[in-house]
């Protein structure tokens, strides 16, 4: 991970010139009068307002006069993109808005501002600024980035008499023990049948050549040629085998993390955001995590430069959304924002992260993890497809070619549309 040669003077900065330009706009008589009346930030996130207290409570303190509008939309089954589009396309997007990369469509359609030369933004290191990027311009603000990864019951694990595993053939191995007692080697939600063929992309293809989901998006190559081959070993090695079982289909996100939590799963794919979770439904729970491991032992885990925020072209109330972003890149919200969410920064701050974690740093720092979907620039119309055919296949109602056939009928079309 590049680290931000500019440090924390910029964030300091930033954040100071925004209270100097607010102290100057107090003597304006009666337009700031008409200011106050309208004194308001509206802002929608699929973090819901308790998780994100620190964040609202830290700048509520340094504008208390600022009424924060916060719209919670959650994020599973798509509620949120759903929601999202719906305003972008009726043009009432809220001023701030979390959005996942890739933002092309986003940005092409005008419906984030351009926010390059904020001072916060210019901040951060290029990784973080181009993963939000459309010709040449930065429309949203990512600070940091989250790394994951299969987390373990170490206690489980050793009455077995295994370490976690050190490569895919292992992972294997081991999930056969656990099965013939009974036990889940891995516990997953319906919506996310998808992570273990992204543990095989990974550390089988994206380790080796990191710009072949960039290939599938102006059709240099296909679903079929980039995913077919792992999506048949995924087939093979963990649906034929009962790894991931039909009942999976209907579990939803909590369910999976109850059965990790319950010991009823030895494993399960996810990121620092569930530890909390896990820890209050076991608090005696001796909980590990590894990245993914590939049939060579190379490691390449999941992860991406995290959500960024936007601000909306037609901003009801663009100084206030320009303050909340100054706010986000000082040392007092940055912090806030990496504690609630055990995330890795962008930035040359002081921070710790849940001593769970401590193990995937390496990872982050070193740059080796990816997240498929952030790297497709119609992931919106892509995802549902893969969810739906995923599942179905896991039923015996479909099958892999079918699926993949699918998709690169899709993106051809979806290609062809937007030349």
């Amino acid at each position: 991970m590049k680290k931000n040669v500019l440090g924390k003077s910029v964030l300091s900065v930033s954040l100071t010139a925004v209270l100097a330009g607010t102290m100057l706009s107090g003597c304006g008589g009666s337009s700031a009068k008409s200011e106050a009346a309208e004194n308001k930030l509206s802002i929608m996130c699929w973090m819901n307002e308790n998780d994100f207290k620190p964040v609202l409570d830290g700048f509520r303190e340094l504008y208390p006069d600022i009424e924060i509008d916060f719209q919670n939309v959650p994020n599973e089954g798509n509620q949120y993109q759903q929601k999202l589009n719906l305003l972008a396309n009726s043009e009432e997007l809220p001023d701030v808005y979390w959005i996942n990369s890739p933002i092309d469509n986003f940005a092409k359609n005008g419906y984030m501002q351009d926010i390059s030369e904020l001072e916060v933004v210019k901040a951060l290191p290029d990784t973080y600024q181009d993963a939000y990027s459309f010709d040449g311009k930065v429309y949203a603000y990512a600070p940091d980035s989250w790394v994951g990864g299969m987390f373990y019951n170490k206690d489980l694990y050793a009455k077995y008499g295994f370490e976690a595993p050190n490569n895919w053939g292992e992972f294997l191995e081991q999930a056969e023990a656990f099965m013939a007692d009974g036990i889940k080697p891995i516990s997953m939600a319906g919506t996310q049948l998808n992570d273990l063929i992204v543990w095989l992309h990974n550390t089988e293809d994206i380790a080796k050549d990191n710009t072949l989901d960039e290939k599938i998006n102006v059709g240099e190559l296909t679903y079929s040629d980039v995913y077919g081959d792992v999506m048949d070993k995924w087939y093979e090695e963990c649906v034929q085998s009962g790894i991931i079982t039909q009942d999976m289909v209907g579990i939803t996100d909590e369910q999976r993390i109850d059965e990790f939590a319950s010991e009823k799963a030895a494993a399960t794919l996810t990121g620092a955001w569930a530890i909390s979770g896990i820890m209050e439904k076991n608090p005696n729970m001796n909980m590990g995590i590894i990245p993914y491991v590939g049939t060579e032992g190379n490691a390449y885990t999941m992860g991406a430069v995290n959500i960024g925020i936007a601000i909306s072209t037609n901003a009801k109330h663009q100084e206030n959304a320009e303050k909340f972003l100054a706010y986000m890149g000082s040392e007092t919200g940055m912090g806030a924002y990496q504690k609630m969410q055990d995330s890795f920064l962008g930035a040359d701050i002081d921070y710790e992260v849940n001593p769970i974690m401590e193990p995937m740093k390496q990872y982050a720092e070193n740059g080796q993890f990816y997240f498929p979907s952030y790297h497709w620039t119609y992931t919106d119309s892509m995802e549902p497809i893969i969810q739906k055919g995923l599942q179905e296949i896991v039923m015996g109602t479909k099958t892999v070619d079918e699926l993949t056939g699918e998709l690169d009928e899709k993106i051809a079309i979806l290609i062809e549309s937007n030349k």
